[in-house]
């Protein structure tokens, strides 16, 4: 299924209301934190109420969620835990470093994280926003991580290396 996260669409306003919620609900942020593995994620109440959520955008059209959707939905679910702020830039231009100086998540770090394939993704991607001081640009994480692939790499890869001199 089609999701569109961007910040003004209805997706992309669940997703934040969730998270804001997240923010307040300790108890289940730390419990995401914890889940070292999909499964652990998919058993937490707090994600059950983003797929709550995403399901009435769904319930109205013809398209359901899948198996493959929820999964990627979870890893969101998950990555977004350790978020506790956002960054003002997409993700890969905020791990090249937004002030334009040593990047923050190092160029061999960011090529390894290019290679991942999608079932490997969540706990490297959870090292990745620890290096970003726990900030992300929720949107765009979101996007990157439900459509992670050859064209997620691609521009991740043309917002990156350009800000970065080795």
């Amino acid at each position: 299924m089609q999701i569109d996260f961007g910040p003004s669409k209805p997706a992309g306003e669940i997703l934040a209301k969730w998270w804001e919620g997240l923010q307040r609900d300790t108890g289940g942020r730390a419990r995401l934190r914890r889940c070292a593995y999909l499964e652990e994620v998919m058993l937490e109440p707090a994600f059950h109420r983003l797929l709550k959520s995403l399901r009435t955008l769904t319930q109205s059209g013809d398209e359901a969620l899948d198996e493959r959707d929820i999964q990627r939905l979870a890893v969101i679910a998950g990555l977004l835990a350790h978020v506790s702020a956002r960054a003002p830039k997409p993700l890969a231009e905020h791990m090249a470093d937004p002030k334009g100086g040593r990047p923050l998540v190092s160029s061999l770090r960011f090529r390894r994280l290019l290679k991942q394939p999608f079932e490997d993704l969540y706990p490297a991607m959870i090292r990745v926003i620890r290096q970003l001081d726990k900030r992300a640009d929720i949107s765009d994480l979101a996007a990157s991580v439900y459509y992670w692939g050859d064209r997620v790499r691609k521009r991740w890869a043309l917002a990156y290396f350009p800000r970065v001199v080795d």
